[in-house]
């Protein structure tokens, strides 16, 4: 049998899963993804950013909101799919006004460390 490794994302998400007390099919299925996704997820690339917040909405379901789990969970999808995290993408997109804060703030980071 072939067993291809768990990405840091795959990792994380079946601990966070077995927490959960959750069987694997469980998941995928409250997820609504079918088992050869779910395993590709866990082994390749991370989900897309709606899946992801389908992903934390079913394990908030199952054992509550947990910030620190979300924050991981957003942060290793962003590293495996080397694009920004889904929670910070989102509220950059939901607040265009405060764009020009947030440059001023990443310039004002950006001259203290040079």
């Amino acid at each position: 049998m072939n067993h291809r490794q768990k990405t840091a994302f795959g990792e994380y998400l079946v601990g966070e899963i077995k927490k959960a007390e959750m069987s694997q099919e469980e998941f995928y299925t409250a997820v609504g993804i079918k088992k050869p996704y779910f395993y590709d997820l866990l082994t390749a690339t991370p989900p897309p950013t709606a899946l992801q917040d389908k992903i934390v909405a079913v394990l908030d379901e199952k054992t509550g909101a947990d910030d620190i789990r979300r924050k991981q969970l957003y942060d290793l999808a962003a590293e495996g799919r080397n694009e920004i995290p889904a929670d910070i993408a989102k509220l950059i997109k939901d607040n265009p006004a405060k764009l020009d804060m947030i440059r001023k703030t990443l310039n004002e980071l950006l001259a203290a460390q040079g």
